[in-house]
């Protein structure tokens, strides 16, 4: 008989093979392991502080984007209907609680320095799981430091990052679980998974390695069943949830937003495999500066793992199914790969636990952080204007905001305005409604009638007052037709001191 979901006689050792009940012993707190707990520890520390000087860069479109539609649903806006986003509420919420701690753009990276601390503790439970004490301080540490990635903002509160923390959690529990067999941590595990996918649509790599868990800690189709039953459960909490607010919203709203829109758009899950891996080659050229030694490592660590007959299949599972998550959609902009960030993590740990001595282990590590600390370094040492140069949309925020500061002198508060056509972060620093549901610029190019629909917005008698124009009208719409409406409706009223954004005023 195999293990029962609520009992068990057996555990997973080490490399993933089961272990004689008779055989576990309760460890000894010994000084390995109070060292270990101590690394990760400081590992939780070194993440803030490597964290901290990128409170000050502000926020980007995406992130501003978010935050103007989590405030505008907390003044009670219909969420999916006037208030649009191709996102799940667990992301709106986590920004709705950010808002609620401030209005501003600190309070946001704020969650993604509290997030990234949280993911480096849940690493190194993980880690010390799977491969020992040891293994866990190294997969706290490899994060603390890779995890910033400055060129792929891994440091902002983006989707990938939010997500990663109950996808990192779901992980953990489906571990404890393999180690005791409470039934719990199965549930817990699936309402993880579940709260990733609320996070972001890809990050279903959670899902992925519990129920690899729970098929693998059961013997006989029933037991396996069952096991995964429990997972389904618990991944039916926060799923559930959702589905009944969408349904509460506007059924047909909330599918299109959050699953119509992202497998019907050219961006989307449609597009070919030629296409995708030329632009998954050119998205790399970018993010090797952030990824390249830490894969070149996992690649090694892999390989040998292979010819040793050492057993990692679970971290590189979950770096398959983030891989594929992150496949998802095509544009590939450089945050998708944060999603691969926390199992790069492990499989480095887990690894280089394999790895006979110490010296040889600590070599791996230094490997992979070295040279993540001198870039950070380097970019500290920049001066600011540079720094606005390099570091991901600091450049663009600065911009913004004096184009905010324009914009809050020519209107009255709640007086509508429109950024053609992708900076959504302008409305969330200026404080201004948004008179137009599409704030992004893919959405407009992709969702059928959006072009349309903002024609008639600027043409009619609710037209907004201002228009700041960040990618001119001939670029977002061919055809003419939206410049012509521009050029006739509105005139040119000034172009913000300091930066190329023409401002227009209704006539």
């Amino acid at each position: 008989m195999g293990p029962s979901v609520g009992h068990v006689t057996t555990a997973g050792g080490h490399d993933g093979r089961p272990l004689p009940a008779l055989a576990r012993r309760r460890p000894r707190v010994g000084s390995a392991s109070v060292a270990a707990a101590g690394a990760i520890a400081g590992s939780v520390v070194l993440a803030v502080l490597l964290r901290i000087p990128f409170l000050s860069t502000g926020l980007s479109p995406d992130e501003g984007g978010y935050a103007y539609v989590a405030s505008q649903w907390a003044r009670g806006a219909r969420l999916y209907g006037t208030d649009w986003v191709d996102r799940p509420q667990g992301l709106l919420v986590a920004y709705r609680l950010l808002l609620d701690v401030g209005h501003s753009a600190w309070a946001i990276r704020l969650g993604a320095l509290l997030f990234a601390a949280g993911i480096t503790v849940l690493l190194g439970v993980a880690g010390w799981l799977l491969a020992g004490p040891r293994a866990g301080a190294v997969a706290a540490v490899v994060y603390a430091v890779v995890g910033v990635a400055p060129h792929l903002q891994g440091f902002t509160f983006n989707g990938e990052l939010v997500a990663s923390l109950p996808v990192t959690g779901c992980v953990v529990a489906s571990l404890a679980w393999r180690r005791d067999g409470r039934a719990r941590w199965l549930v817990a595990a699936g309402a993880a998974a579940g709260l990733g996918v609320l996070m972001k649509q890809s990050a279903f790599d959670g899902l992925v390695v519990a129920l690899a868990v729970a098929l693998a800690g059961g013997h006989g189709a029933r037991r396996r069943l069952a096991n995964a039953s429990v997972l389904a459960a618990g991944a039916a909490i926060p799923l559930g949830a959702s589905a009944i607010h969408g349904a509460l919203t506007g059924w047909g709203d909330y599918w299109f937003a959050v699953v119509g829109y992202k497998l019907s758009a050219p961006s989307g899950a449609s597009v070919d495999v030629t296409s995708r891996l030329g632009a998954l080659g050119t998205s790399w050229l970018g993010a090797r500066r952030d990824l390249g030694t830490i894969v070149l490592v996992v690649l090694a660590l892999v390989a040998l793992a292979v010819a040793q007959r050492k057993r990692i299949w679970l971290p590189a599972l979950w770096l398959g199914a983030a891989f594929i998550g992150m496949n998802a959609a095509s544009l590939y902009w450089p945050h998708y790969y944060v999603q691969l960030l926390p199992p790069l993590a492990l499989l480095v740990a887990v690894g280089g636990a394999s790895l006979p001595g110490r010296l040889l282990p600590l070599g791996v590590v230094a490997l992979v952080v070295v040279p993540a600390l001198l870039e950070l370094r380097h970019l500290q040492q920049l001066s600011p204007p540079a720094r606005q140069r390099v570091i991901p949309y600091y450049g663009q925020f600065v911009r913004d905001q004096r184009v905010a500061t324009e914009v809050d002198r020519l209107t009255r508060p709640g007086q509508a305005i429109y950024a053609l056509d992708s900076e959504a972060d302008l409305y969330f620093i200026a404080d201004r409604p948004a008179p137009f549901r599409y704030l992004w610029g893919h959405p407009l190019e992709e969702v059928p009638g959006a072009l349309g629909q903002l024609r008639s917005l600027l043409s009619g008698a609710r037209r907004p007052r201002l228009v700041v124009v960040f990618r001119s009208a001939p670029l977002v719409d061919s055809s003419g037709k939206l410049a012509r409406i521009l050029a006739r409706d509105y005139r040119p009223l000034e172009i913000v001191p300091g930066t190329n954004v023409p401002i227009l005023q209704r006539t």
